[in-house]
């Protein structure tokens, strides 16, 4: 188990690219990112169980798999980061800068910049959604679960685990590299399985990529040895739990708030009451302002997230989210009294909570808009990139790297 006041964990080294697998078949391009957090090694390990599997089976896989462990320099620490969350900083100027200026002393802009150069040629060529699954770990005992973006076209890939799906923490995190991928209209879903050094979490991580590789249509179902019990395995961890959820609250832990200290025994999907007290820090005590259910406490010494707070969904809601989206009904959202469309950015909307006082957020969670801000007096909107089918344009920083990369004969 980590160490909770600095976030360490067991170092571990490991290449940049875990390993290839591929058959010359037709298929999707499956990129697996594992230890992006360097105390977060399991998802490392699983994949490469997978790909010990895959090369020992023969399996014939379509399209390509491939393994990348994320903040090398990080796991070889043992450590959550160095000089900062290599996930909290996939923002399109900050990468431009790293790609056109060079790193900075930051080491995890280093490593940002080498994954970059790595994802580039194969964002270069995708004339379909790539599919980026991201292995996680939690610092205290957790049930896995999965997160996504709420987009329709991760839905295949999230809904086909036997696992919870929490939607949104990708919304309200900035930065983070699935965000980034989703925004280019690419596949990504996250997989947390489990408190980091519980050899459980390997073992979870390593059941969900075979389901994953089926969903994807990278494989048979009859391929894949022993699926029922992968299957049965995840399912065990989450009976009792709500099916889907959406983050409702992220309570962020600012540098001048140091030292955050959780109160113990609180774990993942835990009912938790308003007003209940969860932790202290440098100002106080710190209390749940809505009640819900406890996500991802942090008990570890880095990282700028306390703790989450999510709510059960409902499946007709989830259902009714489709049919909106598929009908593009998001165009009547200006007819809303006290809603407009942001006046330079087209894919966001403006609330004036004075106005649109009717259930707003939930209004606007149903056609994907969960990134909210507040701009003075009103409530800023906005969403992931929509597509189901295809791909956005490249920008200019992946276009750069790709470039690059096949200079050097990638």
């Amino acid at each position: 188990m980590p160490d909770p006041e600095t976030g360490r964990g067991h170092a571990r080294t490991y290449a940049r690219v875990l390993g290839r697998h591929g058959s010359g078949r037709p298929g999707p391009t499956v990129v697996v990112t594992g230890g992006v957090h360097g105390n977060e090694p399991a998802g490392c390990e699983a994949m490469l169980r997978v790909l010990a599997t895959l090369e020992r089976e023969r399996l014939s896989l379509r399209g390509e798999l491939w393994g990348v462990a994320g903040n090398l320099r990080a796991l070889a620490a043992g450590r959550r980061y160095l000089d900062r969350d290599l996930n909290r900083r996939w923002i399109r100027e900050d990468i431009a800068r790293i790609v056109n200026a060079g790193p900075e002393e930051a080491i995890e802009d280093h490593e940002q910049l080498e994954l970059l150069e790595l994802f580039a040629p194969l964002l270069a060529r995708a004339r379909a959604p790539i599919v980026f699954f991201d292995l996680h770990s939690t610092s205290g005992p957790a049930a896995p679960f999965s997160c996504m973006a709420d987009v329709l076209r991760n839905r295949g890939i999230a809904l086909a685990l036997p696992l919870p799906v929490v939607l949104g923490l990708e919304e309200v995190i900035d930065g983070s590299l699935l965000g980034y991928l989703c925004d280019l209209g690419h596949i990504g879903v996250a997989v947390e399985g489990g408190q980091h050094d519980d050899p459980d979490t390997i073992d979870a991580h390593e059941s969900a990529l075979w389901i994953m590789l089926v969903a994807a249509g990278a494989l048979e179902a009859e391929q894949v040895p022993a699926l029922a019990m992968h299957r049965q395995r995840l399912a065990g961890g989450a009976q009792g739990l709500p099916a889907v959820s959406e983050i409702r609250h992220r309570h962020i832990v600012r540098p001048e708030h140091e030292p955050f200290v959780m109160l113990p025994g609180f774990d993942n999907f835990q009912a938790i009451m308003r007003g209940q007290l969860v932790a202290h820090d440098a100002r106080g005590p710190v209390h749940a302002p809505i009640a819900g259910r406890m996500m991802l406490p942090r008990y570890q010494g880095l990282g700028d997230d306390g703790y989450f707070v999510a709510a059960p969904v409902s499946p007709l809601a989830l259902q009714v989210s489709a049919a909106l989206r598929w009908l593009q009904l998001d165009r009547l959202v200006p007819l809303l009294p006290g809603i407009r469309r942001h006046p330079e950015r087209p894919d966001h909307f403006i609330a004036d909570p004075q106005v649109a006082r009717s259930r707003v957020v939930e209004v606007f969670h149903l056609f994907g808009y969960r990134h909210v801000r507040i701009v003075g007096p009103d409530l800023v909107f906005a969403r992931r990139a929509p597509g189901v089918q295809g791909v956005h344009s490249m920008p200019a920083e992946v276009q750069t790297m790709a470039s690059r990369a096949g200079g050097r004969g990638r």
